[in-house]
């Protein structure tokens, strides 16, 4: 029945969507009640549309690539879903591009890969399904969004691919589409995980980071540091902490195959900048906790005494400042007792985690 109640006579169309896990999967589980509603808004529509999620991981190829056609007929006959969207969490290349979504009609299957989407919101996520389904129940190619900075600039491409063309994949092109499938790929990696698994870095800063608290010398240095070079030290340590955590945990990646170097490009760029936020992110939990045993610790009088003038809470965030410093560097030594597979874990997701450790295998194979 319809919402005032009528009969309604349109067939009923059900999609099934299953996503990688991870944020695929808690977006699929977010947005198919949006989508539904979405797709049974539109009182022209040819169908009644109904939307279930299942929570399934779709095993990885050989080439590090989830191929959807390929698991259809166990699919169908597990379920009795007119139409097949995989929503995945691990970027995708075909004919040299990357790919936003594969459709193929024929098989009523479609897979999105949400990097290329961005800093996605479900409205974003709730549109592209909604496109993909119209294209798989029409057969009409939605018109790509023009690009306010011309043609130069267009964001999304259509090609052909398979036997006789039967899929249609939607590609991203150019410099724009390639910063949102890096901002994408740094969002699904979700850096905030990574800063738990660094437990013995963060026991090594707040170590080193302590002692130069209690330390008096340190407290002269700190305040006869100008600004500027009180930031130079602070960039250079989580730069260090950084390029420490990604050599020694082997993060950076030198793919094989088609457009390597565009990928090595895009990859490490994202491997990069998610462990430098999780770096940043360290740095601001130790520079606080600093502070804040600072204040405790040392009295003002007793600190003014020792460096010769009145002091006021700038002589204490100072201190903390460059003794978060101090530790942080002091962290990149003792990140090196963190176990490496959990930090790889916690730096990708765990399809993109699936994808690389194969492709590491498979060079020691060689």
């Amino acid at each position: 029945m319809d919402e005032r109640g009528n009969e309604d006579a349109r067939p009923v169309k059900v999609v099934g969507l299953i996503a990688d896990q991870g944020i695929a999967q808690r977006m699929a589980n977010k947005v198919h009640q949006r989508l539904e509603k979405q797709l049974n808004h539109d009182e022209e529509r040819q169908f009644n549309w109904e939307v279930m999620i299942d929570p399934m991981s779709l095993p990885l190829s050989e080439s590090g690539s989830v191929i959807l056609n390929d698991n259809v007929p166990r699919l169908r006959e597990k379920y009795t879903w007119d139409y097949i969207i995989y929503l995945t969490d691990a970027p995708h290349y075909e004919q040299d591009r990357p790919v936003r979504s594969v459709l193929s009609p024929e098989h009523g299957t479609a897979t999105l890969s949400l990097p290329t989407l961005g800093l996605a919101t479900l409205k974003t996520v709730a549109r592209s399904l909604g496109e993909i389904l119209r294209e798989l129940a029409t057969g009409d190619v939605p018109d790509a969004p023009p690009s306010p900075l011309g043609k130069a600039l267009r964001v999304r491409g259509s090609l052909r691919a398979g036997e006789e063309g039967a899929s249609r994949i939607d590609s991203i092109e150019g410099f724009r589409g390639r910063v949102l499938l890096t901002l994408g790929m740094i969002r699904i990696n979700r850096p905030w995980r990574l800063v738990p698994q660094l437990s013995s870095a963060m026991a090594g800063a707040a170590a080193t980071g302590a002692f130069g608290v209690f330390y008096t010398s340190i407290w002269s240095m700190s305040d006869y540091l100008s600004s500027a070079r009180l930031g130079f030290i602070t960039l250079a340590s989580i730069a260090t902490l950084s390029l420490w955590l990604l050599f020694h945990n082997r993060l950076w990646e030198k793919p094989r195959g088609h457009r390597r170097k565009e990928r090595m490009l895009i990859y490490n760029v994202a491997t990069v900048l998610t462990v430098s936020l999780a770096a940043a992110a360290m740095y601001v939990l130790l520079f606080l906790t600093l502070l804040v045993a600072s204040l405790v610790v040392i009295d003002q009088e007793f600190l003014a005494s020792q460096l010769g003038h009145e002091v006021s809470i700038t002589e204490y965030l100072n201190l903390a400042w460059l003794a978060a410093s101090l530790g942080t560097l002091g962290g990149a030594i003792g990140s090196s007792f963190d176990d490496v597979k959990s930090v790889q874990r916690a730096t990708f997701s765990q399809r993109e985690y699936e994808r690389r450790n194969l492709t590491l295998d498979n060079v020691d194979e060689l």
